[in-house]
């Protein structure tokens, strides 16, 4: 209930000078984790650009499974962990940013954060476990990298904490492909 009330005084304090700003800073950190640590952390490496850009694509299709396209790439697991992570953590910021924008401007939406503030509050593993469930979620096909960030925002969970559980889910997600693509799956089992 807190960011439905936050939300609310929000749309009815906030100037369009302050939305813009919050727009501006969360479309800076978008492209600081989207493009420009991906091309730095590629130029350490030794990588192209063009390799980078082909993972990123990759990365915005098949989620975590583009760390096969990383590792077909040639590029150490360490490296291809890194820059799934980096451009997953834009995209979660970008996603969670959109939400709050439509949050703030529309009642429909805020209604609908009421209601669903109301019914969570009574689900049990809800309050229990928090932020936490965001790391198996996003391993759910379907869901993953575009939906978990609507899930964490919609229950309300803290903005920072949700985001490292979401990371450390993804992080978890690209080491079990990782993996498999390499074969110690089959080494293990």
């Amino acid at each position: 209930m807190i960011q439905v009330a936050t939300t609310e005084a929000c749309g009815r304090e906030s100037s369009s000078e302050t939305c813009l700003i919050r727009i501006v800073r969360t479309v800076a950190l978008v492209l600081l984790f989207f493009l420009t640590v991906p091309l730095i952390l590629g130029s350490a490496f030794g990588v192209s650009p063009a390799a980078i850009f082909a993972l990123i694509g990759s990365i915005l299709l098949l989620q975590a499974a583009a760390a096969v396209v990383g590792l077909s790439l040639g590029l150490h697991p360490v490296v291809v962990l890194l820059l799934l992570t980096s451009v997953a953590a834009a995209v979660l910021i970008g996603i969670l940013g959109i939400c709050d924008l439509f949050a703030e401007r529309s009642r429909m939406i805020q209604r609908l954060l009421s209601k669903i503030d109301a019914k969570s509050g009574s689900i049990d593993y809800l309050k229990r476990y928090g932020a936490l469930m965001l790391i198996p979620v996003i391993w759910i096909p379907g869901i993953a990298l575009y939906g978990t960030p609507v899930v964490a925002w919609a229950l309300q969970y803290p903005r920072g904490i949700s985001l490292l559980c979401m990371l450390a889910g993804w992080v978890i997600a690209i080491i079990v492909v990782m993996a498999a693509a390499m074969g110690l799956v089959r080494l293990a089992f």
